[in-house]
């Protein structure tokens, strides 16, 4: 039997539980990061910046964090916690908290990503090691590490295709849980591959696009479009999904009708 063309994903698949968290998985690894971002996190680099600028007494540097337009915000807001810290050790705390968190969510808002907290937790691992390997001067680890994980999956899925893939001609439900573990390994790949094609860019319009001067039905602009692929992608696989449960019905039918 051959195997199905990488270009293709049939739908038979989707109307089977397994095949609908593989294209949740999908939609999952293919919308943006909602949480969880190392700029969340008070062991971040915002804040890291924030702190210095605080205990400085200096707003300048912490503003590469924010967009041309949001500095006003973020000097008023420097200016209000560096009176308040002079009143306690405890105001000093609580107003430095609400500092960072200001600050935070300014910076999430230039990159078009909502704020959901400041966080305590440690960055993910591999962003610590971003930072480190940036530190270092070196990408050397940094590569390593992205090499490892790339391997791993591949392994992973490819071993459960392979797996899957000598199936009896004629047992659906075998061949299903075979396209089941194809799918996720093409698309997968395919992922990779295009993350690892993608040319560098950063998140946010931040500090190098100031979308001021724009006319005010053009500054929301390049954020919709940012966003444009994902929703396509979601509605594509809900039309996938509904396609495949259909067709499976159908099939069911045609069975039960013999």
């Amino acid at each position: 039997m051959s195997p199905p063309s990488a270009h293709s994903c049939p739908p038979l698949i989707i109307g089977e539980p397994m095949s609908i968290r593989h294209v949740v998985a999908v939609l999952i690894a293919l919308s943006p990061r909602l949480a969880a971002a190392h700029c969340d996190t008070t062991r971040g680099p915002v804040v890291a910046a924030a702190r210095a600028a605080l205990e400085a007494g200096d707003v300048e540097l912490v503003l590469h964090w924010v967009r041309p337009q949001d500095e006003a915000a973020v000097r008023a807001a420097f200016q209000e916690v560096m009176a308040v810290r002079r009143l306690s050790p405890e105001a000093r705390a609580l107003a430095d908290r609400t500092f960072f968190e200001t600050l935070v969510r300014i910076h999430r808002a230039g990159e078009g990503a909502p704020y959901t907290g400041l966080s305590d937790s440690e960055p993910e691992p591999i962003i610590a090691a971003t930072d480190r390997a940036l530190d270092a001067g070196s990408s050397d680890e940094l590569e390593e590490e992205l090499v490892s994980a790339v391997e791993d999956g591949v392994r992973e899925r490819f071993a459960a295709a392979r797996a899957a893939r000598s199936f009896r001609p004629g047992d659906v439900a075998a061949g299903r849980r075979y396209v089941g573990a194809y799918v996720s390994l093409t698309h997968w790949v395919e992922g990779v591959a295009s993350a690892a094609a993608r040319p560098a860019e950063h998140h946010a319009p931040a500090a190098h696009h100031d979308q001021s001067a724009a006319p005010p039905g053009e500054r929301s602009a390049p954020a919709t479009r940012r966003y444009l692929p994902w929703t396509l992608a979601a509605l594509l696989a809900i039309a996938a999904l509904i396609e495949g449960l259909l067709l499976v019905r159908r099939r069911r039918a045609v069975i039960a009708g013999r």
